[in-house]
């Protein structure tokens, strides 16, 4: 026998110890008939660029040696099939062409059971508990997406290498993030943000790229029976896991190509609990979304142990679209797939746990105050895998990259032009309103702002000022705000301003900044303003962490700016009164999360409830005393046609008060005579065939349906949007004589309307609309019934 030297000793140890590692970055891959479960020998295997990486044994099974994200499986006598490969080993059933087509009955009363099932074997069927939660976060493109350029002649040549020498060494992205989450079945959640990272950024809790939600111990939806009633179903195998009974259900939709299959998922399903243990496949009908989750049983429940979704964002038909634009230098970017992964480890899962109800104060989600203090010890103490070397790699790049580009700064003023505010140091100035129109005034310019957390975290300061061209009043404001219960949104404000608006409309509280520009085209064509002046103080506060309520007391006078005259006040007389009132807002499905800079939104879908209610004090002379009620809802609803919104208003003054404090119509449209002497902008939650000022009431109801269509794909890169509509409105007035010198109508008849919309031809938000008039308003020519207009989908 040879001697074995020093070396040699040395080199056989470390391929012992390495060897495991090795052996664990493998995937084993198993291929088998669907009709009978048995392997298939000698079925090809090629990577997504169609290159042969290796035959299936006898027992149908193949390792990867190397990573791959997509592999392509051929076998004589069955059809072709593609797969997403991700962590898991992985079983891949085979078709052939007279495989049968019908579903196992057996296969969907698992499913079925799994479903129902759900709610009690979630964790909150335990009175409470507490985990730990690790979330890495990435976007990849594969290096081989670009191809190499041997002699370059231009800087596009040598940008095009750059490119594909940072994506051999690098990822696009990369962010971690650690929590802790706590329930009591008494009290609610807390979800904890105890660390994160992201890479390039110095400061990444202001942009909150790291609270992407993973699943968090809820079934995707992908597994409803509703979802799965045009999958074929089979019953595959049964075997052990976790030392109990599993049974293996197989779930698939097929496409339209042959290796296409827009559902392809593996099921286990525990036998005894019919609790889901392990889901592992993908669906692309919508988007191509790869699923890995694994589930552990604990006290008769199961807890979500690790969850590995992987998401395609760039496809390369979508490249394709992009080479039509790039210069020639950049057409080597063909077959570029970026891939956006979120892999999550649950850990130190632990129950009973002892909570108070001050324990879940604020907001379910909350960014810890330590939040940067630490990250990277924090991090690595819940990391079950140490980092690759090309994920540590990418956090160098893309500091650098961010440092050399300054792509930090540049980040933080495009998220100022999306929330509407400009942020100058301690200062954020208002954009959304430094530029309006309306018949009043003419062109309105407006500069004004707050200050923010750099100036203070405690207090808010702000203050704006504007001027018409047309009139000659100067208008502005100024407020304080207070922040004095952050952990529920706690803010007291004293506010002062003198300013103008248009009768019958009052401004609107808890619009988002979106609304806020999308209702900037309602009052371009209006010209009867009033004039008010008004010192208010306000407390607003979120209750239950959905509802949102404010409690307000003002001083308020009020003048007509127009020809008008209230019973037999005096046209020129200023109206004086004492308001009290109290908002409420109820959005049950938003989500919020407390940030160092104060609450952000981090979900928000319908649907929406708010009320008001105020009273005028008759306290002062030219005063009157008035109940206020309003009412309004918005709905939305999805279902296989597409998708319809529903909002309803309601409203009510009881006693006699000016036009400016009733209800008007909100109508939109232009003066003309023809259709195209009426081309305007459509409104936001507006009549889009009524003149403004033209209809009041002091008791109103009224609806607006609206049913968007799902998209038309006319090719891979375009598609149609078109939408329905139909809105109503009845209203009436006690004293409609009690105001003179001004003509308006009273909605005592039904006025409706109905539109047709062909949304986001141009820019990506540009459309147009066609509306018509109907019922007891409906004029003799059909030419006054029809408007055109522009519509933007901002």
């Amino acid at each position: 026998m040879q001697k074995l030297t020093k070396g040699k000793i040395t080199l056989l140890f470390l391929i012992i110890l390495l060897l495991p590692l090795y052996l664990s970055s493998q995937t084993k891959i198993k291929v088998v008939d669907i009709e009978n479960n048995l392997p298939i020998p000698n079925a090809s295997i090629y990577d997504r660029l169609e290159n042969l990486l290796g035959y299936t044994d006898d027992e149908g099974t193949l390792c990867l040696t190397s990573h791959q994200d997509k592999i392509l499986i051929r076998a004589d006598n069955f059809l072709a099939k593609s797969e997403t490969v991700g962590n898991f080993d992985k079983t891949i059933y085979l078709f052939k062409d007279n495989s049968d087509k019908n579903s196992d009955p057996k296969a969907l009363y698992f499913l079925k059971k799994m479903w129902e099932n759900r709610n009690k074997n979630n964790p909150d069927f335990l009175p409470n508990y507490k985990f730990d939660s690790y979330v890495k976060f990435t976007l990849d493109v594969p290096s081989d997406s670009i191809k190499f350029i041997p002699d370059p002649k231009k800087k596009l040549d040598s940008l095009n290498n750059n490119i594909k020498k940072l994506l051999e060494k690098s990822k696009v992205f990369i962010g971690e993030r650690t929590m802790v989450y706590e329930y009591d079945r008494r009290y609610g959640k807390k979800a904890l943000v105890t660390a994160y990272k992201a890479g390039g950024f110095d400061k990444p809790e202001f942009f909150n790229i790291a609270i992407s939600q993973s699943l968090v111990n809820d079934y995707p939806e992908i597994l409803k029976p509703r979802e799965l009633q045009s999958n074929v179903s089979r019953l595959v195998d049964s075997l052990y896991i976790n030392s109990r009974k599993t049974y293996v259900v197989y779930t698939y939709s097929r496409g339209k190509s042959e290796t296409q299959f827009y559902r392809n998922l593996t099921v286990f399903i525990d036998a005894e609990s019919y609790a889901l243990v392990k889901l592992i496949g993908n669906t692309s009908k919508v988007s191509n979304v790869y699923y890995e989750i694994s589930y552990a049983p604990y006290k008769n429940i199961w807890y979500a142990e690790t969850e590995y979704m992987k998401t395609e964002i760039l496809s390369s038909s979508f490249i394709k679209k992009i080479n039509k634009i790039l210069p020639k230098g950049l057409h080597s970017i063909t077959r570029l797939t970026t891939t956006a992964t979120v892999e999550s480890h649950f850990l130190n899962f632990r129950s009973p746990e002892i909570y108070t109800s001050k324990d879940f104060n604020g907001y379910e989600y909350e960014i810890s105050k330590s939040v940067s203090h630490n990250v990277d010890e924090k991090i690595s103490s819940l990391r079950t895998d140490s980092l690759t070397k090309k994920e540590e790699n990418t956090y160098t790049e893309l500091h650098r990259i961010f440092k050399e580009y300054k792509i930090e700064p540049k980040l933080r003023f495009l998220r100022s032009l999306t929330s509407g505010e400009l942020e100058l140091g301690p200062l954020s100035m208002d954009i959304y309103s430094l530029f309006s129109h309306n018949l009043y005034e003419s062109f309105r310019y407006q500069l004004g702002g707050h200050t923010n957390y750099k100036f203070s975290k405690d207090v808010q300061l702000g203050a704006y000022i504007a001027k018409g061209t047309r009139d000659k009043e100067v208008k502005g404001g100024g407020e304080i705000t207070f922040y004095i219960n952050k952990k529920q949104g706690g803010e007291l404000t004293i506010k002062a301003e003198t300013d103008v608006l248009p009768i019958g409309r009052t401004k609107t509280k808890y619009l988002t900044p979106k609304d806020e520009l999308s209702a900037k085209p309602n009052n371009i064509y209006n010209s009867n303003y009033f004039t008010y002046r008004k010192f208010e103080l306000s407390y607003q506060q979120d209750f239950f962490k959905n509802i949102d309520i404010t409690f307000s007391v003002d001083y308020q006078r009020q003048r007509a700016n127009f020809d008008y005259m209230f019973k037999n006040y005096d046209p020129n007389a200023w109206f004086n009164y004492v308001n009290t009132a109290i908002r409420l807002r109820y959005a049950p499905n938003v989500k919020y999360i407390e940030t160092v800079t104060g609450k952000s939104t981090l979900k928000d879908r319908p649907p929406y409830y708010y009320f008001t209610y105020s009273k005028s004090w008759n306290l002062f002379e030219n005063s009157t005393a008035t109940h206020r009620l309003y009412l309004s809802a918005l709905y939305s609803f999805m279902s296989k046609w597409g998708t319809t919104e529903f909002i309803g208003n309601l409203g009510a003054t009881f006693g006699d008060t000016p036009l400016m404090n009733t209800y008007e119509g909100m109508g939109v449209a232009k003066h003309g005579n023809s259709i195209w002497a009426r081309f305007s902008v459509k409104g936001f939650q507006s009549f889009e065939t009524m003149n403004p000022s033209t209809f009041f009431s002091d008791r109103f109801i009224s609806f607006q349906f609206t049913h968007h269509l799902r998209p038309i794909r006319v090719n891979e890169f375009k598609s149609l949007y078109f939408a329905l509509l139909y809105k109503g409105l009845l209203g009436g007035m006690s004293n409609k004589d009690y105001h003179s010198l001004f003509e308006f109508e009273v909605p005592r008849d039904y006025y409706q309307e109905v539109g047709f919309e062909a949304n986001k031809l141009l820019l990506g938000f540009v459309g147009v609309g066609v509306y018509a008039r109907l019922g007891a308003y409906k004029k003799r020519n059909l030419d006054q019934n029809l408007f055109v207009k522009l519509t933007l989908d901002l």
